[in-house]
């Protein structure tokens, strides 16, 4: 194999590396080296197995942790690491939707709200609806219409939800808010990920397209991932694309932003073949550390077992 990088790992990284024919699931445990797992096997794909770079995605959900796997491959690939696909997931729907959002009622030049663009939009509706923002901080009203959003509630349906006088102003903030915002033609990030899993489920011509253009997608974080965000994934996976996802569920951290736990342990149910793999020798910490560490987390009900262990004297 002229992979080098290959021959730095451990018999289980090796395996999760090289097994390319089937779906993996990796259980990745902390300090078990997941992102050089990641990187030899994007290098395997090219260098050995002859894949075009530009037919593999690695999925990311920073803006850093792109960055960092970007500098690493390149320093494996040369060149050629700049044609592989790697983005974070909104990244990934913004190339989407500049493509094709004239196909859901989008200009492809739509433009892209951040948290200061929202607001902006806010003032003129507290102004009318005479809401006090120390009342009602707009963070607050952020936070609120990004959780309608996501659990698919639309202003009506807020508004009929709505039990007290906060509530009701929420809904009526978020009416004014979506009204406006479509009127721009603008998208939030949450309205990134929403319509672009609303382009790949309802025009067969893009999802065909870009399930087309991928032999092999790679999600890391993957225990963060929402329904919203896994479906997404599901839709860019064709009956030709091998998925590989790196997680661990005894390190979910965003269950109050939506993300499931249960999308990993279940992965395997809905991805067939799928091979799992632990990566569970720690690099990082010392023995005593990591028996506190695994006694602890065995109180986890819903976990795949992977006792943590490392060579470190």
């Amino acid at each position: 194999m002229s992979n080098s990088i290959l021959d730095t790992l451990n018999e289980n990284q090796r395996t999760a590396a090289t097994t390319i024919n089937e779906h993996v699931r990796i259980i990745a445990g902390a300090g078990s080296g997941k992102t050089r797992v990641l990187m030899a096997r994007i290098v395997y794909l090219v260098q050995d197995c002859g894949v075009l770079p530009n037919r593999i995605l690695a999925i990311t959900f920073t803006n850093k942790a792109a960055n960092e796997m970007k500098t690493r491959l390149t320093a494996q690939l040369g060149s050629m690491a700049s044609v592989v696909r790697i983005s974070t997931i909104h990244s990934l729907c913004v190339r989407m939707l500049r493509e094709d959002a004239d196909l859901i009622g989008y200009p492809k030049t739509f433009a892209i709200m951040d948290p200061e663009d929202q607001k902006a939009i806010l003032k003129p509706i507290y102004k009318t609806l005479e809401v006090d923002k120390t009342t009602i901080s707009y963070n607050r009203a952020l936070g609120a219409i990004s959780a309608y959003k996501t659990n698919y509630i639309d202003p009506q349906m807020a508004g009929n939800m709505a039990m007290d006088d906060v509530s009701i102003t929420l809904a009526k903030i978020y009416a004014g808010y979506e009204k406006r915002r479509n009127e721009m033609k603008a998208m939030d990030f949450d309205d990134l990920l929403l319509e672009g899993h609303r382009l790949l489920n309802s025009v067969s011509s893009v999802r065909e397209k870009w399930q087309n253009r991928l032999d092999y997608i790679h999600v890391d974080e993957f225990q963060d991932v929402d329904p919203i965000q896994y479906g997404i994934i599901k839709l860019l996976t064709g009956k030709n694309t091998h998925l590989c996802v790196v997680g661990d569920p005894d390190q979910t951290i965003y269950t109050w932003r939506g993300a499931s736990v249960d999308i990993i342990l279940k992965f395997n149910k809905d991805f067939e073949p799928c091979k799992t793999v632990i990566l569970n020798e720690n690099y990082r910490s010392t023995q005593p550390i990591l028996d506190a560490s695994n006694a602890v987390i065995k109180y986890n009900k819903e976990r795949i077992d992977k006792d943590l262990y490392t060579k470190l004297p």
